[in-house]
């Protein structure tokens, strides 16, 4: 059974396979080591049973605060083995990080999503994810950039007659 647990140091040395798949953006090691040390608790890894735990996915987060009367969180990075797609992988990291945002504080989670990737469109708005705005030529892709999708999910509050 594949387990949860928050990202530690010693994973970023674990988790190359991942990144390299053909639909996961490609991060330095310095961005992976700014968000854990910045965002503490945003960042969780799926591991598979056995004594290697080898990953199978990941999610990095951020808290941002640009308004006050709007904090958010933000999904940075979240990507699942290919082999392991399709399983519920993808939607418990989401739902984790919806959860922590939440707890935080948080208005809503946002994310960036290539247009192309039909895939994790339909996964997103599954989850209750909707279309915010477009941004042209997002991916600086070589010949072509891509645009890129900002997805919302908005917390729900109780509203507070005063």
């Amino acid at each position: 059974m594949t387990s949860f647990r928050e990202m530690r140091f010693d994973d970023l040395f674990k988790i190359n396979s991942l990144v390299f798949d053909a639909l996961t953006e490609v991060y330095s090691l310095t961005f992976f080591v700014k968000h854990l040390s910045q965002f503490p608790g945003l960042s969780q890894v799926a591991e598979a049973p056995g004594p290697d735990a080898r990953p199978l996915g990941y999610i990095f987060g951020q808290y941002q605060v640009k308004n006050p009367m709007e904090p958010y969180g933000h999904v940075a990075a979240l990507t699942v083995s290919p082999e392991y797609r399709r399983l519920g992988l993808a939607t418990a990291l989401m739902d984790y990080f919806f959860m922590a945002s939440d707890l935080k504080g948080a208005s809503y989670v946002n994310l960036f999503m290539r247009t192309s990737n039909q895939a994790a469109y339909q996964l997103y708005t599954s989850m209750g994810y909707a279309h915010w705005q477009t941004f042209a030529d997002y991916y600086p892709d070589d010949p072509m950039p891509e645009n890129a999708y900002e997805l919302r999910k908005y917390v729900r509050r109780p509203l507070e007659v005063q």
